[in-house]
């Protein structure tokens, strides 16, 4: 039972915006580097197709289906044209574009693993595919303009979310349930991720960590610890001396007076 066997044509428009959504942001990224329109029709194809075709091409289940229905290509076509034409600026037009694509990074997820299960692999290709559908062409089109892409630190998990909206497409899948794969890894996929850009969530980063350095770190953590423990034994040593000498002082006889015990006289 395929992912698309119960609505193919709701299916469709809804990987066809996707791709209309990815190609906008990939045209943001040509202006912003004032590319021409053939680097702005380049870099939106790699955006929003590449990651599809990348998947197609290690499932090798036949042409990628962006080379086989020409609506992904006039799609990517389309977003191209209207970052090319629409300075798209603002905060409006960026939390649409921020929601937009959140969830379609949820809906390609799913594609990707569902395709991946009816091609007959398992769970962790399944899961490997669907984040490469949904994070593919975004590092496709930061490697084309020279940058490091952004799903390799300083994002808010970006493939991140990705993965995690693998896990209720696959189950469903399994459950017997496509339709609501795609619908499920989509909502759950999309509020992460924007949830993620709100609280500016993101993964720990390796400011040149090692297990060499870490022990090396503890060993003198540990050593310091253990000169501070005996500083502090031998002052309470020294304050424990000065007590007893103070009180053998005090219960000495010298220079003690005698008392007289008779009657006191009126």
């Amino acid at each position: 039972m395929h992912v698309a066997d119960l609505s193919p044509v709701a299916f469709e428009v809804l990987d066809v915006g996707g791709v209309v959504v990815a190609a906008i942001l990939g045209g943001m990224v040509a202006r912003e580097r004032h590319f021409d329109l053939v680097g702005f029709m380049a870099l939106a194809i790699m955006a929003a197709l590449g990651g599809g075709m990348l998947r197609d091409v290690l499932l090798q289940q036949g042409p990628p289906v962006a080379l086989t229905n020409p609506h992904y290509l006039r799609g990517a076509l389309a977003g191209a044209t209207i970052a090319f034409l629409l300075r798209l600026r603002g905060k409006w037009w960026n939390r649409l574009l921020v929601v937009a694509d959140a969830f379609v990074l949820g809906s390609w997820s799913a594609t990707g693993a569902v395709k991946t299960l009816e091609a007959g692999l398992g769970i962790a290709p399944a899961v490997m595919l669907g984040v490469i559908t949904a994070v593919g062409g975004g590092m496709i089109r930061d490697i084309a303009v020279g940058r490091t892409p952004a799903i390799f630190g300083g994002n808010t998990l970006y493939a991140t979310c990705a993965l995690v909206a693998t896990v209720p497409a696959i189950l469903l899948w399994k459950a017997g349930h496509p339709s609501l794969a795609t619908i499920a890894a989509a909502a759950l996929g999309g509020v992460l991720c924007i949830a993620a850009r709100w609280f500016k969530w993101r993964l720990p980063q390796n400011n040149d960590y090692s297990v060499a350095t870490s022990y090396a770190r503890l060993k003198a953590a540990a050593a310091d610890y253990a000169r501070a423990r005996e500083r502090a034994a031998a002052h309470s040593r020294r304050r424990r001396r000065g007590k007893r000498r103070v009180r053998r002082g005090a219960a000495s006889p010298t220079n003690a007076t005698a008392t007289d015990s008779g009657p006191e006289e009126c």
